[in-house]
Order: C-alpha cells, then structure tokens, then sequence
C-alpha cells in the first residue's frame, strides 16, 4: 500500500517537472542502494532497497546534496543548464512541487467515491438509547434520525461516531429528525474507554449511548455525481482529522507513541484486504490523505518546506540563499529521520506487546 500511494505521489512530481521541461534524472521508489533499475531517456527508473520513500531527482534542485547519501550515489558535478529546476519561473517550480500533494489527494477522491458508489449511505436512525447515558437523559428516543452533530451534518453512522470521539466532556447540540420536525438537545458525550487496535493502547472517546441498525436505516444508494461529491467531503473531512492530530502531537497534548510507522501500515493493509475490495479502497484513500497531509509540513525536506522556500522568494523577491536551504534542509532530514525512529520504535513495542 505505502509503496504504491508513494508512486502515485512521486508520478505527481515526475509529470509536472517533465511538463515544464525539467530535466528529471532519476525516478526512484525507496531510498540508498540500486535493487533493479532501467532507463528510459535521460531518467533512470529505479526500485531501491530501503521502502520509506521514493524521489524524483530533479537536476538544479538545491537540496538535492542533503539526501545523495540516501540515494546510494553521489553527485556529479555539472554545468547549469535553461533546464534545472532553480532555473524555471516560480510558477512552474511551485507547479511541480504541489503536484505530488494533489496526485495524493486526487487518489483519496477516486478511491472514496468509488466506496460511495458501492456502497451508499445508511441514513443515521437511532435504534436504541442506553439508560443512564447523555443520549437518554437528553430524551434521544429509537427511531430519530440523527442530521447534525456539533455543527457538522451527519449523513451516515460514521459521521455521527467521528463526531462525538474527540469530544468527551465537551456539551455539543445533537439536531435529529423526529416526525418531521427537527429537534435539538444540548447533551455532552461519556468519555468512555475503548482499544485502539492501531496504537494498542486503550484511548478514550465521547458517546453518548445510541445503538444504530442497518436494518432500522433507511439505505440511501448515491448515483455518480453523489458519490464523487461524497469523495471530495470524505477526503477533506480525513485532511482535517489529520492535520487536527499532528497538531496535538506537535503541541503536546497527544503523545507520539500514537504515532505508526510501515509496519503499523503493513498490517493494517493485510487487515482491510481480508475484509474486501471495498474497505481496503477506504483505507487507501485515507493512507493517501495522510502522506499528503505529512508532506505538507513546513519541514524542509518536505514538499512543505519547498513550498515556505517558494512562497519567500514571492513576498521578497529573490530566493532564499542557497547556504540556509541546505543548512534548513538538513535540521529538517534530521527532525524526519527522528520522526521515522519513533515510528519505527512504537511499531515494534506494538509487536513486542
């Protein structure tokens, strides 16, 4: 899966430069030592030996020094050419560097408007209230149909459950259709405490004790235009999901021991496979939503950090020097190496426990 969502990323990149004539000398999937190779004109094509990664080198691109070592070879010194990536307009190199993001996003919208097509919606209706719990003290009665959650809409039953995780504690109005009449209750879900089969902790989320049923629910079956509107809205609600999540991370109030590496991904995959076509499209489009949103970050290194280094040279109008590129190239290597340490470690404690 992560190989494959790294291809479609790395095409992203690799088409725009060759769009603008950018001499792209070497496409790789992985990082260090050549494992098999061919090449085709003036790129090489090459499957490495360490599957964290992938790169489109482009010649002319500063920075590209940093990383030589993980690509297994070093530079050879040459010529500027009306080619190199630091020699094109800044709307073709902020062209090429968004391309990969979009490709990422792009898939996530496929793969979840075919889920959406497959599958439909089932229209929230509640089948059941647990005594004692907010749904029924608020007066949540079975057979309510459950439109909005905190301001959100809620088309289906995991939009009512993606709604209410985060949000233990927190009071939050709960709009449901009742003989068509719409009602609204002010409840505040339980934190209630609940495996994470990904972190292999126990984490604890808000509910507020409603039972759904497939077969109380009304199935609502989306033609084209539907479900790919549903793959734009499932792909932007899981960028924002994201993002709200490294943001806890960075901030401090989630611990990186949350945070999973290949081999969380790996098994995973081999999960949502056994389930069917169907969820193992969702959990692509999700995997993809999260490498664009990671390589969003303004690390440089990442396409993220391209793009700041981008935008600067618009608002003053010349580039950042190329000394601070490669000196902020570096922290950066370094700050997503780490990153990948403690992947790689809670991976591993997640096996070992």
């Amino acid at each position: 899966v992560l190989a494959a969502l790294i291809l479609v990323h790395e095409l992203g990149h690799f088409w725009a430069a060759k769009a603008v004539d950018i001499e792209v000398s070497r496409f790789s999937i992985g990082f260090g030592p050549k494992l098999w190779g061919f090449t085709r004109g003036e790129t090489e094509y090459v499957l490495s030996a360490v599957p964290l990664g992938g790169y489109v080198k482009m010649e002319g691109m500063v920075g590209e020094e940093v990383v030589e070592p993980l690509e297994g070879k070093s530079s050879v010194p040459r010529p500027p050419s009306p080619r190199d990536f630091d020699q094109k307009p800044l709307w073709a190199r902020f062209i090429v560097i968004i391309a990969g993001v979009v490709m990422n996003f792009a898939f996530a919208v496929v793969a979840f408007s075919i889920v959406a097509g497959s599958t439909g919606i089932d229209v929230p209706v509640v089948e059941g209230v647990t005594s004692g719990m907010p749904a029924a003290e608020a007066g949540l009665q079975a057979g309510d149909v459950i439109v909005e959650v905190a301001g959100h809409e809620a088309r289906d039953f995991s939009d009512v459950t993606r709604n209410l995780q985060g949000r233990a504690g927190e009071p939050l109005d709960v709009v449901v259709e009742r003989n068509n009449e719409r009602l609204t209750f002010i409840l505040t879900p339980a934190a209630v405490k609940q495996f994470d089969s990904l972190s292999g902790d126990s984490v604890v989320v808000g509910q507020i004790g409603v039972a759904f049923s497939a077969a109380v629910s009304g199935h609502r079956n989306l033609g084209f235009v539907a479900a790919v509107g549903e793959g734009f809205r499932q792909t932007g609600y899981w960028a924002a999901e994201i993002g709200r999540f490294l943001g806890r991370i960075f901030s401090g109030r989630n611990s990186a021991s949350e945070l999973g590496g290949p081999i969380a991904i790996g098994q995973l995959s081999g999960q949502f496979a056994r389930a069917g076509l169907i969820p193992f499209l969702a959990f692509m489009g999700i995997i993809s939503v999260n490498l664009a949103v990671l390589n969003l970050l303004p690390i440089p290194v990442l396409d993220g950090g391209h793009l700041v280094f981008l935008t600067v040279e618009g608002l003053r109008g010349r580039a950042v020097s190329v000394e601070n590129r490669i000196r902020l190239t570096q922290v950066g290597m370094l700050l997503v190496l780490g990153l990948m340490v403690v992947a790689f470690a809670n991976d591993i404690m997640r096996l070992v426990n």
